[in-house]
């Protein structure tokens, strides 16, 4: 009813119903005859879903989508694999939307087993990887092979549309809580979380920061991780 109220397509109405139970573990094509696992539902899954549309044998090219960030292996490039095959230790060219191209060696390759991150030795056309090495990875640049620097088209990413600033918590109650409490700890932070949050901006106004993200959960989100971390500060719009 929902798809149809939506103005949905007669193929896209045309979809196939998987009853699951993720307590169970069970999942079946029947409401009332669930199997001993879920081998009905990946099934489904291989049966339905199209494989990458991707290149095996060109020269490697992935754009970068998705950034993050530690402080052992320094900034790291997630993306799709959209074509060739790269292994650790490779020579790279990062082509970036401005038409700047620099060189980087990929330290490490990392894939997905499960929500787990795993150390793979290479990664092929389809693959969601994660690369280490490049210094200043961003979104949209394309990591080629040296011999077919090819950069794809630009992703889009979402301004700003709420703000709140950031001060140093100077109540009464200043530094019984978080361990992290001065100004220079939170621009710390920050310029951290700039790397990966890509859709966040941080502007500094003398103590305080004005930080604007894509919403309130979007800074929420931010602020209740800088609380879990031990960093105290006070907000206000």
């Amino acid at each position: 009813d929902l798809f149809d109220e939506l103005g949905a397509t007669d193929e896209q109405m045309d979809f196939p119903v998987v009853y699951a139970s993720g307590i169970q573990g069970k999942a079946g094509l029947e409401e009332d005859e669930l199997g001993e696992d879920m081998t009905p539902l990946f099934q489904t899954i291989v049966d339905i879903v199209q494989p990458p549309n991707v290149d095996l044998d060109g020269p490697f090219q992935m754009q970068v989508s998705n950034l993050d960030y530690n402080s052992f292996q320094g900034a790291i490039a997630i993306g799709r694999v959209t074509r060739g095959r790269l292994s650790s230790n490779s020579q790279v060219k990062v082509a970036s939307e401005d038409g700047e191209i620099s060189n980087a060696r990929i330290l490490q390759i990392f894939g997905y087993n499960g929500l787990d991150r795993v150390e793979m030795p290479y990664a092929q056309a389809g693959d969601i990887v994660c690369l280490t090495g490049i210094e200043r990875p961003r979104i949209s640049d394309t990591v080629c092979s040296p011999e077919a620097v090819e950069p794809l088209k630009a992703l889009a990413v979402d301004e700003p549309t709420v703000s709140m600033v950031f001060n140093v918590n100077d109540s009464p109650f200043a530094g019984k809580v978080g361990k992290y409490v001065t100004s220079r700890q939170i621009q710390d932070r920050l310029n951290t979380e700039l790397i990966k949050n890509v859709a966040l901006r941080v502007e500094p106004l003398g103590g305080a920061f004005k930080v604007s993200g894509r919403g309130e959960l979007h800074l929420s989100v931010l602020l209740e991780t800088m609380r879990r971390e031990g960093y105290e500060l006070a907000v206000s719009r």
